[in-house]
């Protein structure tokens, strides 16, 4: 359920930032964000890596820097703040983490 919020608000934002770009163009900006790369350095950002109960395997193989691992993570946060908060808590902390303007 994170992944989609995330997903839905990153193409809002992508869309209100371009209007009039193409699909082509939008896509990728939004496969950029979305990427596991950027979402493990939001998740290291917003110190969760410590947080993770790992098991013993993951533990020992540095699960809590693993890019996929810290990813997942946050899309899991954003779920839960989906759930609590709606669409407009996702999007706040998505923009914070994106460092987007807001209005």
């Amino acid at each position: 359920m994170g992944d989609a919020a995330l997903s839905l608000v990153v193409a809002e934002h992508v869309f209100e930032a371009e209007p009039g770009a193409a699909v082509g163009r939008l896509t990728p900006l939004r496969a950029e964000v979305v990427a596991d790369a950027a979402l493990a350095r939001w998740a290291v950002a917003l110190g969760l890596g410590p947080l993770l109960r790992l098991g013993r395997g993951a533990e020992q193989e540095g699960g809590r820097e693993t890019p996929s691992i810290l990813a997942t993570t946050l899309e899991a946060v954003l779920g839960a703040l989906y759930l609590e908060g709606g669409l407009p808590a996702v999007r706040d902390v998505v923009a914070g983490l994106a460092a987007w303007r807001r209005a």
